[in-house]
């Protein structure tokens, strides 16, 4: 399903591209518009894998119960 998403969003902005493409203020527009996104995406990637890892793993002890009285 999710692919079906990813075709629907490439024929919409490709239609979107073909339409605009003919008028200069609008193939800036359209140039900042997917430059912000692409922007706005890899922020968001590179966020969510930076705090993908493990938040327990800096307490080597934490499951020895020997040291609590």
């Amino acid at each position: 399903m999710r692919d079906m998403g990813l075709v629907g969003v490439g024929i919409v902005l490709g239609w979107l591209v073909s339409k605009t493409w003919n008028d200069p203020g609008c193939q800036l527009g359209l140039v900042v518009f997917l430059v912000a996104t692409a922007i706005m995406t890899l922020g968001f990637a590179l966020a969510f894998v930076a705090h993908g890892g493990n938040p327990r793993a800096g307490d080597p002890d934490e499951g020895d119960h020997g040291d609590h009285p």
